[in-house]
C-alpha cells in the first residue's frame, strides 16, 4: 500500500472591525494505491491475440484506490496498457519474460501523485513448430507448394495479421503471399509495429527467388541469397491509410552516418528511418539492408533472416560496414 498526503492550503477572507484580515489554514488530502491483482509473482502466457496485433498476454489488473485521485493509469515498462476504469482493467502485456506492472494515480489537474507496482512472469507458449505459430496469429494459411531450396513453403491468405500486400508495378493488392514459414511468422511478427505506423499497405519486390548473392553465378556453387530460401523480402514503399506512399527510391535520403542514429532530411525519410529501425530494433528480422548499403539497394529495403547475424548494415561510398 502506498499512501500519498499532500498539504493543501485553504485560505479566506475575514471582515473585521479594524478592517481585512487575510489567513490560510491547512488540509491533508491523502491518496493510497495497492495492487489486488495479480499477485506478485505470478505466471501469465503470452498466447492471445491482442488487439495491436501482438502476441500477449492477458491479465485482470484489479487496484484498490483511496483518497482523491482523478484517474490511474497502468504501464509494462515503457509500454502504456491504459487506464484503469473502476480500479479495473482487462490488460494485454505484449512482453516476454520478467515484467513490471506500474499503477500511476494523477490528480485532476494531471499531477502524477504515486505509485505502486507487482513482479510478474510472463511465458511465451512452446508450439511444435513454426505452424504453431502461424496459428496463434490466425493466420488463414496452406502447406506448400514445394519449391527448390524452401524448407517450409507456406502460403498465406492475405491480409497477414491485417496488413495487406502489393507487388510492386500492380495496381491490385496481392491475394496470397508464398515463403518460408519462418518469413511469414516474421511478417506477422513485424506487423503490430507497421500497424502503429498507420501503415495498410507494403509494397514488396519478391520474396522467393533461387539465386546466389552475385547473381553472375549459379546456384548452388555460391554464396545463396536468402531470397533462395524464401527467408527474404524486399520493401520498395509503405503506404498508409490515407493513401500516402512512402517510397524508399524517392523519400529514403542516404545517410552520411550510422543509419538508426542519422539526421533526417525530411519528414518522409524520417517516417522510413523510424519504421525500419524500430522493426529492427525489436528484432524482427537479423540483416536489414537499407538505400545506405550499395546501389542495389537503393528502391527497396532488404530484410532476411540469416542466422546468426544481427545487424543493419552499410557501405555506400567506403562508409563504415555496421552501425
Amino acid at each position: 500500500m502506498f499512501t500519498y498526503a499532500p498539504m493543501r492550503n485553504l485560505c479566506f477572507i475575514a471582515v473585521l472591525a479594524a478592517g481585512w484580515s487575510v489567513g490560510c489554514t491547512a488540509e491533508v488530502a491523502t491518496a493510497s494505491l495497492s495492487f489486488v491483482s495479480p499477485a506478485p509473482g505470478s505466471s501469465h502466457m503470452r498466447d492471445q491475440l491482442g488487439t495491436s496485433g501482438a502476441l500477449v498476454a492477458p491479465i485482470g489488473v484489479e487496484v484498490d484506490v483511496g483518497g482523491d485521485v482523478a484517474r490511474v493509469a497502468l504501464s509494462a515498462g515503457e509500454i502504456q496498457l491504459g487506464d484503469l476504469a473502476d480500479g479495473k482493467l482487462a490488460a494485454q502485456v505484449p512482453q516476454s519474460g520478467a515484467v513490471t506492472l506500474t499503477a500511476t494515480a494523477f490528480a485532476a489537474d494531471g499531477t502524477e501523485l504515486l505509485t505502486a507496482s507487482v513482479d510478474v512472469t510472463i511465458d511465451d507458449p512452446a508450439v511444435a513448430d513454426c505452424h504453431g505459430w502461424l496459428d496463434l496469429y490466425h493466420l488463414d494459411y496452406m502447406t506448400g507448394p514445394a519449391n527448390q531450396g524452401i524448407a517450409d513453403p507456406i502460403t498465406v491468405t492475405l491480409p497477414l495479421n491485417s496488413v495487406a500486400y502489393r507487388y510492386s508495378g500492380n495496381t491490385t493488392q496481392r491475394k496470397t503471399l508464398y515463403g518460408d514459414c519462418t518469413l511469414m511468422k516474421s511478417l506477422a511478427e513485424a506487423a503490430p509495429i507497421i500497424r502503429s505506423h498507420d501503415i495498410t499497405e507494403i509494397i514488396d519486390i519478391g520474396i522467393y527467388n533461387y539465386r546466389c548473392i552475385d547473381q553472375s553465378l549459379t546456384p548452388p556453387n555460391c554464396t545463396m541469397s536468402q531470397h533462395a530460401y524464401a527467408k527474404a523480402i524486399d520493401i520498395a514503399e509503405l503506404v498508409t491509410s490515407d493513401s500516402t506512399h512512402y517510397s524508399v527510391l524517392k523519400d529514403w535520403v542516404i545517410d552520411s552516418t550510422a543509419t538508426c542514429t542519422a539526421d533526417t532530411a525530411n519528414d518522409k525519410d524520417a517516417f522510413l528511418h523510424a519504421v525500419i529501425c524500430q522493426l529492427k530494433a525489436a528484432g524482427v528480422w537479423n540483416i536489414v539492408l537499407t538505400p545506405n548499403y550499395n546501389a542495389d539497394h537503393r528502391n527497396h529495403f532488404h530484410v532476411d533472416l540469416t542466422k546468426g547475424s544481427d545487424f543493419i548494415k552499410r557501405a555506400h561510398e567506403g562508409l563504415p560496414l555496421d552501425d
